[in-house]
């Protein structure tokens, strides 16, 4: 069962395709492009939060061989 993710509406959440100690991984499709999409999420209660940390590192990394794009 797919969900609408918050923030204007722009992503639907498809199947869970992997976890890890910092959050779960989603299926996710861009509702405007059709594009496909890696959707990572962490609980809101996560003590010690990594997922804006994460995305900081990966934006740095940009253009890198092997580094994902992050929106």
């Amino acid at each position: 069962m797919a969900m609408e993710i918050h923030g204007g509406n722009k992503y639907r959440i498809g199947r869970k395709i992997g976890s890890g100690s910092f959050g779960d991984i989603y299926l996710g499709t861009n509702i405007i492009s059709g594009e496909e999409v890696a959707i990572k999420l962490e609980s809101h209660k996560a003590e010690h939060p990594q997922l804006e940390y994460e995305a900081r590192v990966y934006k740095s990394l940009a253009g890198g061989v092997g580094i994902p794009f992050v929106h």
